[in-house]
C-alpha cells in the first residue's frame, strides 16, 4: 500500500479548504516545509500556493537540511501532508530565519542514507490517539513522520486531527524552531503521528 494512502487525511484537507486565500505552513512527511498563500485545492488532493502575504516575494520551500528554495508558485500533493500551521504573523524562514525560524544543524550523511533505505511497516496509531485524547488542555509534544516536533497546548482531538495552540515547532536537522511569534496554531494529521507526550516545560 502506498505511503500516501496510509497517511492521507481527508479531514485535514477539508480544514485546508477553509483556509483559502490564507498564508499557511504545510509540513510534508519527507521533512520538507512549504510556505505560501493557499489559493485553491483541486480534486481534494492538489493544493496551489502563491507567494504568501508575509513573504517578501515567492513561495518558499525549506528542505530538511535547512536550505530555502524560492519558486513562483507551487502545486502540492496534500496526501503527504502531516500538519498545517496557520495564524502566520511573520515569515518563518529566509533572511530572518536565525532569529525565529529553522536553522540547519549538521547531519551525518550515513545516518540519513540508512534512514532513507529503511522501510518499516506502518502500524496503526489508535493507542496513541486514545492517550492523546486524555491530554486535552495539557501542554503536549507530538512527533510525526518527517521528523517534526509540535509543542503546544492541545485544544481538541477530533476527526483524526489534533488542534494545538503552538509554543514551538521543530523540524529535522534544526537547532531552533518556529515559535508562537511566527504562527499561532497547528493542526496535526493523526495518521502521521509517531509519539505523544506531556511537555516537561511549564506554560
Amino acid at each position: 500500500m502506498s505511503i500516501f494512502r496510509e497517511i492521507r487525511n481527508e479531514c485535514l484537507i477539508r480544514e485546508l479548504q477553509c483556509e483559502l486565500n490564507t498564508d499557511v505552513l504545510l509540513f510534508g512527511f519527507d521533512g520538507v516545509v512549504y510556505f505560501g498563500n493557499l489559493q485553491k485545492i483541486d480534486d481534494c488532493r492538489i493544493a496551489f500556493l502563491s507567494p504568501a502575504i508575509e513573504a517578501e516575494s515567492n513561495v518558499e520551500i525549506l528542505s530538511p537540511g535547512g536550505e530555502v528554495v524560492e519558486v513562483r508558485f507551487l502545486n502540492l500533493d496534500l496526501w503527504q501532508v502531516v500538519a498545517k500551521a496557520t495564524g502566520v504573523k511573520s515569515a518563518p524562514f529566509g533572511n530572518d530565519c536565525h532569529e525565529h525560524g529553522f536553522i540547519a544543524a549538521a547531519v551525518d550523511d550515513q545516518q540519513r542514507t540508512e534512514s532513507e533505505t529503511e522501510t518499516p511497516e506502518r502500524q496503526e496509531s489508535r493507542d496513541l490517539i486514545c492517550l492523546l485524547r486524555r491530554m486535552i488542555g495539557d501542554n503536549v509534544v507530538i512527533t510525526t513522520f518527517g521528523g517534526f516536533i509540535f509543542r503546544g497546548t492541545l485544544g481538541n482531538v477530533d476527526d483524526e486531527l489534533a488542534f494545538l495552540s503552538i509554543d514551538e515547532i521543530f523540524g529535522p536537522a534544526t537547532s531552533s524552531g518556529i515559535s508562537d511569534d511566527v504562527v499561532s496554531t497547528a493542526v496535526v494529521n493523526l495518521e502521521a503521528i509517531t509519539s505523544v507526550s506531556r511537555s516537561a516545560e511549564c506554560c
